[in-house]
């Protein structure tokens, strides 16, 4: 018997400690069943390998995975329990995640908006970033691997799979021809897999969410390979006009032929993600006289302003000379306090702007959205008490998801959050989602291990003083040149070189 035939109903199949009720999905590598844990009848998924899997090497990979996988545990990564690989019975078991995976939601809805496409790709990142840290690659990532929980969490899947898969032959008749789609090149041709050949893939499964297509397809597997190793990427935005310039690049170079000019890592790429808008900055270059400047289509010269044939110059009060380092220094104190100014209040503005989006972002009706403004407002920190106010709402919300997210950004906020401890207490005590109480404890302890922060008042204050004190030591500086009378030292008559 090379591996169990699908359970039929009312006839139950068992692998000890396993009883395997019902078949729930079918792949490449594998049969997927839902199955009872008789330790404790929890319900998880045991997935069967194929029974031609016979590499010694591949085997071995598998099981050293599956020891690393035991012992991670990170929200965006399914829960592996553990896995049996010996003579001819070959499986693992997992979490049972049953909200489908991005691929359903791809058939479903053609392409997603570029800011839900965010909101996936920042716990990509976290997924992919916990493994890599931990030495497993995945190397099978594609958007059948992302399963998606009941509060809309995406789970990364088929870590020791993975390994499996990459010891196959790729063609292998029918079997991993999904995975066509998103194999880095220097996958195909054998080389060394590196947490940048996850990334390429991860840059393939973006392209496919924001544009409804894979990056790179052909007629057969190999004409897809081809264009994996030798065609040049294509642009997100010439299929999605909508998608931000920075989203754009960002995915282009993920899809990076060779894997040095691939991000650093998975937190690098989150670090990008997280400074992606839709916000276009307009730049003008100073007109210079005499140069030609375009508005529009039509060129313009700036003229340069004539001067006067005779200008007279009024007679200006001898001053005591003030020595260049100290005109310097007061220039450069002026101009730093003057900027330090100008980019609090810049960034006032813009956290101002961005709250105003996620508290409206809040009533939006596609739960994921909702999800993801209140993980924003916890990332801003509290700008306001408007802000803090819509985010203890969202803990009483009716969805455990929005709950979820609601109580972890109001610990993100920290000290700013304090006045609202009592809400979090009274919604740990009434909480029904274990993992909202969990969420709820913590934040919790960390609001109260938060310090308060300093004021964007006391920094304007600050800089007003280093003004004051620049200005002050300067005119005691003249007034000490100037002498005991108090009148200004007028310098002697200037020396005049006349050239023949």
């Amino acid at each position: 018997m090379n591996g169990p035939a699908p359970p039929k109903t009312g006839s139950p199949l068992w692998i000890w400690p396993f009883e395997l009720t019902e078949q729930i999905g079918e792949g490449g590598m594998g049969v997927v069943y839902r199955a009872r844990y008789v330790v404790n009848n929890r319900q998880v998924a045991v997935k069967m390998l194929p029974a031609d899997v016979n590499d010694k090497t591949a085997l071995a990979r598998f099981e050293r995975e599956m020891a690393v996988l035991k012992e991670m545990r990170h929200p965006n990564i399914v829960r592996c329990f553990g896995g049996v690989c010996e003579d001819k019975r070959r499986f693992y078991a997992m979490e049972l995640v049953e909200g489908g995976s991005l691929e359903d939601v791809l058939e479903k809805r053609g392409r997603l908006s570029w800011e839900q496409v965010v909101e996936y790709a920042l716990q990509m990142c976290a997924a992919l970033d916990c493994s890599h840290k931990r030495g497993v690659i995945h190397r099978d990532v594609k958007p059948g691997n992302f399963l998606i929980a009941a509060n809309g969490t995406l789970k990364l899947s088929d870590f020791g799979l993975a390994s499996v898969a990459a010891s196959r032959r790729i063609t292998h008749a029918g079997k991993t021809a999904g995975t066509f789609l998103y194999m880095a090149p220097e996958q195909i041709r054998g080389g060394e897999v590196t947490p940048q050949t996850d990334l390429y893939a991860l840059g393939c499964v973006l392209f496919e969410l924001l544009t409804g297509r894979p990056p790179f397809v052909a007629d057969t597997p190999a004409g897809t390979l081809h264009l994996h190793c030798k065609q040049p990427a294509p642009r997100v935005s010439e299929f999605a006009l909508d998608v931000p310039a920075a989203l754009d690049q960002l995915v282009l170079q993920l899809m990076e032929k060779d894997p040095a000019k691939r991000p650093e890592s998975a937190a690098a790429v989150a670090r990008t993600l997280r400074g992606v808008t839709q916000t276009v900055t307009v730049v003008s270059s100073p007109r210079k006289p005499g140069v030609a400047q375009t508005v529009g289509n039509r060129p313009v010269t700036v003229a340069e302003r004539p001067a006067a044939e005779s200008e007279t110059t009024p007679a200006i009060p001898a001053v005591p000379e003030i020595p260049r380092w100290m005109a310097a220094a007061f220039a450069g104190v002026t101009f730093a306090a003057v900027w330090l100014a100008l980019a609090l209040v810049h960034q006032r503005s813009v956290t101002a702007e961005w709250e105003q989006y996620w508290i409206s972002a809040l009533q939006d009706p596609d739960p994921t959205v909702r999800v993801a403004a209140a993980r924003g407002l916890g990332e801003i920190g509290g700008a306001s008490e408007a802000g803090m106010e819509a985010l203890a709402e969202s803990i009483s919300s009716e969805d455990p998801a929005l709950r979820l997210a609601g109580v972890t950004a109001l610990g993100n906020a920290g000290a700013a959050a304090k006045p609202y401890r009592p809400r979090l207490i009274a919604r740990l005590k009434q909480e029904p989602e274990e993992a909202v109480r969990t969420a709820a404890n913590l934040a919790i302890q960390r609001i109260d291990e938060a310090e308060e922060p300093a004021g964007g008042g006391s920094y304007l204050v600050g800089i007003l003083v280093i003004l004051v004190l620049a200005a002050g030591g300067f005119a005691w500086y003249r007034r000490r040149r100037a002498g005991p009378s108090g009148r200004e030292k007028k310098p002697g008559p200037p020396i005049v070189t006349r050239t023949q």
